[in-house]
């Protein structure tokens, strides 16, 4: 509602004509005469007035700017409670693939642990046997030289030490 101008009825603007009058009348200002309910009635009215153009509106602005301050700071706090069960939930399956990318690690280094160690003890068999196969081979090798020396070495002997005697030995 819009207040352009406040205008005066006739019977207020008389009460308060007369109430002006009367009280420049008398001459005592704290005696109590008839004037008394004049303003008693000037104040009701004033504050029914006020209530109704002023007051009432301006608490029904209050009471919905509270109402709207409330729904606000309430879905605030909604949201914000929200944000906060997502960041917990976000943390919580950042532990767990944290543990399963840990597990998983583990479990890759033992494997390749596991499948170092086979290719080590592998290479281990492989070099023993291959040195055993070549032992085998230089004593088989050393027993022909031997077998085939052995029968030389009396041929050789011989050939020895009739080059050092300067004639034939053995005969």
């Amino acid at each position: 509602m819009k207040l352009t101008g406040f205008k005066m009825t006739a019977p207020l603007g008389l009460l308060l004509l007369t109430a002006a009058n009367a009280s420049a009348a008398s001459g005592d200002l704290l005696s109590v005469n008839y004037t008394v309910f004049i303003q008693v009635v000037i104040f009701i009215a004033a504050i029914f007035i006020l209530n109704t153009l002023v007051f009432q509106p301006f608490l029904n602005l209050m009471d919905r700017r509270d109402r709207l301050t409330k729904g606000t700071m309430e879905e605030a706090r909604e949201l914000e409670a929200r944000v906060k069960a997502i960041i917990e939930e976000y943390e919580v399956r950042l532990a767990d693939a944290r543990t399963h990318a840990q597990e998983e690690r583990s479990r890759i280094v033992k494997e390749a642990q596991d499948a170092a160690t086979g290719i080590v003890s592998k290479a281990r068999q492989e070099t023993s046997s291959l040195i055993e196969e070549a032992k085998k081979k230089l004593e088989a090798e050393s027993e022909s030289i031997k077998q085939k020396l052995g029968g030389d070495v009396e041929l050789l002997a011989k050939e020895i030490s009739s080059k050092i005697l300067g004639r034939e030995a053995g005969a």
